[in-house]
């Protein structure tokens, strides 16, 4: 029961299912249980359907010009009054909503986005069995074997001491595939990840897992690029356009400032070192990087507002930002070296914001946050899709805390052909055969060509200080001709908040937790039995 009106004579109710809206109409001195009825009622009801009178037409539902005149009603179930109004407006906060979970999906535009998935999730499906993939699914209960977040662990009852853990991805057991010769395989897979949530992260999420043998990066974007062109056309009915751009880590690095950029908006970061390198200002002399940004129209910037700026790059243990403002005559912190040849160079017009900063590489993240906070508050965000691929990621990089060697991306990543000699020499100078691709800002897949050979693998662990002994079923695989493989793992909630043009992937699953790691449907975390811990071996310490 979605709406009743009651205007005397004739009782008026919108019937609602998963398929849309009817209205109802009764005569309640025929039905008296029609009396009875309130809003979320579950109900049965036969009669005769019959066009609308002209005027009552309704050309907004689909059924807007018929209604079922009702013979007999039957309530299969009570509803108690809700707990909010479930309606696609819905006023109620997203914690009461997640509480109340089944009653928020009932709302038209909670089922739009779950079936939305689905089409989606099928779409995928027909597009990988078309290319011969073999669907496998691997186990969720497994070894610890760290990827890069905190391992959920799960004490085992017939072996005291030891634990199982879930599996982050089907990481180890994709190439074992690869070696057991299926060659082609696809997963739509549950990952599991103790890490800090946010608005496109969840403890628990589901990726889509492909894998495949005797393949380089060009297959591999190829075959992506056809999947994405198949979505699209099948789901949203519209184009794509193929083949996606590419860019490398560091070109991405130094043109927007992330390996995730948005290329709906220009705006990208400039080199400034030529036009300011000799200037008679002591924050930018000497520094090995002056980069920036021309923001136009950005006099919409306020003072206040790059004030605030300047303090949070200053936190961050930055020079902070210099600025100039054209606007006639130049205003700001660095308008008394603004001349010609930087107007000009820069073709700074009326209205232009002039954003600079100077010091290490590490300038050129914050410039990248700002571009994307400059582009939202301007306005300069253009509808659509803009995907990329950024290849070329370093193998390894330092821990800012402990300064150690860890993977950047992904430690069974094969080091591109012409660094290996680096490995031992300088191993942060080595790329690996990685890439990523990107959609609007959003980092929508990850995957690497794999290495097969056991010695480059242990050695790769040992670089980055990893035990072996965990990956002991991936090592012993590789001594039995494991071919070349490579593969890649879309995330499917992602893909679906952006595509939906959502911005939460809760919005898009349908027993989230909330960004606390909480089920609140569930009452979740929560302590369990006494009995249940001693069954377990396990005992708490108290806190």
């Amino acid at each position: 029961m979605d709406r009743i009106r009651n205007l005397g004579g004739l009782v008026f109710l919108n019937l609602r299912d998963r398929s849309g809206i009817l209205q109802l109409v009764i005569d309640p001195n025929k039905i008296p249980v029609a009396k009875e009825l309130s809003l979320q009622d579950c109900i049965m009801a036969e009669g005769e359907v019959r066009e609308r009178p002209e005027k009552q037409k309704n050309p907004h539902l689909k059924t807007g010009d018929v209604e079922l005149t009702v013979k007999r009603l039957e309530i299969l179930g009570k509803s108690k009054v809700p707990p909010f109004v479930v309606e696609d407006d819905v006023k109620a906060n997203e914690e009461l909503r997640l509480h109340y979970r089944y009653l928020d999906l009932r709302r038209k535009v909670m089922q739009d986005h779950i079936i939305f998935r689905h089409k989606i999730v099928t779409a995928i499906r027909e597009y990988l069995n078309s290319y011969n993939f073999i669907e496998i699914e691997t186990p969720i209960l497994t070894r610890s074997m760290p990827e890069g977040a905190r391992d959920y662990l799960v004490p085992s009852r017939l072996y005291p001491g030891k634990f199982y853990a879930l599996a982050q991805s089907p990481q180890m057991y994709k190439q074992l595939l690869m070696v057991a010769g299926f060659e082609r395989y696809y997963q739509i897979a549950r990952c599991l990840r103790d890490e800090d949530p946010r608005h496109d992260r969840q403890p628990e999420h589901t990726q889509l897992d492909i894998e495949m043998s005797f393949v380089d990066e060009e297959d591999i974007f190829k075959l992506i690029e056809g999947m994405f062109l198949h979505i699209f056309k099948k789901v949203l009915n519209r184009d794509l356009s193929i083949p996606f751009p590419r860019i490398t880590f560091n070109q991405s690095i130094e043109r927007f400032g992330t390996d995730k950029p948005d290329l709906r908006f220009g705006m990208e970061i400039m080199d400034m070192k030529p036009f300011f390198s000799e200037k008679d200002f002591p924050p930018f002399q000497g520094k090995p990087e002056i980069r920036g940004l021309v923001v136009k129209d950005g006099k919409q910037i306020s003072r206040k507002t790059l004030d605030q700026l300047n303090q949070e790059a200053k936190k961050k243990g930055l020079e902070g930002i210099f600025w100039a403002k054209k606007d006639g005559p130049v205003s700001g912190s660095i308008a008394r070296i603004i001349d010609e040849n930087i107007i000009h160079g820069l073709n700074l017009e009326d209205g232009d914001l002039l954003v600079v900063m100077a010091g290490k590489r590490d300038i050129l993240y914050f410039l990248g946050r700002l571009r994307n906070e400059f582009a939202q508050k301007l306005n300069l965000i253009s509808e659509g899709f803009k995907f990329l691929w950024v290849y070329d990621f370093p193998l390894f990089e330092k821990e800012p805390k402990t300064g150690r060697i860890i993977a950047s991306h992904h430690i069974f990543t094969q080091p591109k052909k012409e660094d290996i000699p680096y490995l031992d020499k300088d191993p942060l100078q080595v790329k690996g055969r990685l890439y990523d691709l990107v959609c609007n800002g959003n980092e929508l897949a990850s995957g690497s060509i794999r290495n097969h050979k056991r010695e480059l693998q242990e050695k790769l662990f040992s670089i980055a200080g990893i035990d072996a002994d965990k990956y002991t079923m991936l090592l012993q695989a590789l001594d039995f001709g494991a071919p070349p493989h490579g593969g890649i793992a879309p995330g499917i909630d992602r893909i679906v908040m952006l595509l939906a043009g959502l911005n939460s992937i809760r919005e898009v699953i349908a027993f989230p937790k909330t960004t606390q790691a909480q089920g609140l449907l569930e009452g979740i975390p929560d302590f369990v039995e006494p009995e249940q811990l001693k069954e377990l071996h396990i005992k708490l310490e108290p806190t």
